[in-house]
């Protein structure tokens, strides 16, 4: 069996399309178990979209994977499904995905594992991207966001830093992949920012949450820009993302929490890792937070199964 897949980078910064988040999409996934669309998403090594048919033929069924494992939810991956599932379609207008659940196994759904982790947040089992000129856009459900109750002194060792470079509440923000947003005070304490991978996890486990550390300040140069990082622990290390379209809700979660409104930011990240990345931040009236991007298609390729 002959499978088609496209790579992408997401978040472009508009100039080079070798920039951004790198996400594979598979166009057609049926047929395909678990073990193998792991097994792919492993092959590729970054973030992996099977997309399913659907007897409803506006919308389309999903399956996420990191390389390490299956995911329901991927802000970045979300983006990327939906250019592609749009180029299948052909027209305009906005791409409507399921996110599908896991009947393998024995009936085993794997949605199902995910949404009685995080029983107390609303995960939808289907989503809207709108795409605005250039930008693909997606229209973030409600997290949980939460203040995190822990010593300056613990928050500011876990990033490396001195309490007096902590720019405000730190909090964990949830949303089925959560994490900590914690603000610094200049985009030099963005840059300063240093993770241990045996102190992220062990954090991790004392904060009760997951290791997931996204770092950012609001530019000093640059009017209406955050400059940021983040950092995950996949397998007990700790790796930086050039760009990520969950850590951007949870960062406009937590701008929202702190009253935000109708407002729009650029945020800059990446440039640490190498890899140069720009999302669009959105908040509108009511609180909705809003995350867009550049998706940019620059390989296709086929995997023989």
């Amino acid at each position: 069996m002959d499978l088609t897949y496209r790579l992408l980078n997401v978040f472009t910064d508009g100039k080079d399309p070798f920039t951004g988040n790198g996400v594979a999409v598979f166009e057609d996934g049926s047929g395909l178990s678990t073990d193998q669309m792991q097994t792919l998403a492993s092959q590729v090594n970054i973030e992996t979209v099977f997309i399913l048919p659907r007897s409803n033929g506006e919308e389309r069924a999903v399956r996420f994977f990191s390389p390490e494992k299956e995911t329901g939810f991927a802000g970045s991956a979300s983006l990327a499904t939906a250019a592609v599932v749009r180029e299948l379609q052909g027209g305009e207008g906005d791409v409507q995905l399921h996110v599908e659940a896991d009947a393998d196994d024995e009936g085993r759904s794997s949605v199902a594992e995910r949404r009685g982790a995080h029983e107390d947040i609303d995960l939808p089992d289907s989503y809207t991207v709108f795409q605005r000129d250039d930008l693909w856009i997606l229209d973030a459900y409600e997290p949980k966001a939460e203040p995190l109750t822990a010593s300056p002194q613990i928050l500011a060792s876990l990033v490396g830093l001195n309490t007096d470079a902590l720019g405000g509440d730190v909090m964990t923000v949830n949303h089925g992949r959560g994490g900590i947003v914690l603000p610094v005070r200049t985009v030099e304490d963005v840059r300063k920012t240093r993770l241990d991978a045996r102190m992220l996890h062990s954090y991790a486990m004392l904060l009760n949450t997951e290791p997931r550390v996204y770092v950012w300040a609001n530019s000093e140069k640059e009017e209406d820009t955050i400059v940021s990082r983040m950092f995950y622990g996949p397998r007990g290390g700790v790796l930086e993302v050039a760009a990520t379209g969950t850590g951007g809700v949870n960062l406009g979660s937590w701008l929202a929490a702190h009253g935000a409104r109708g407002i729009r930011r650029r945020v800059i990240q990446g440039r640490p890792a190498g890899r140069r990345s720009l999302l669009d931040l959105r908040i509108d009236d009511e609180g909705e937070v809003y995350v867009g991007g550049r998706v940019a298609e620059v390989a296709r390729g086929t995997f023989t199964v």
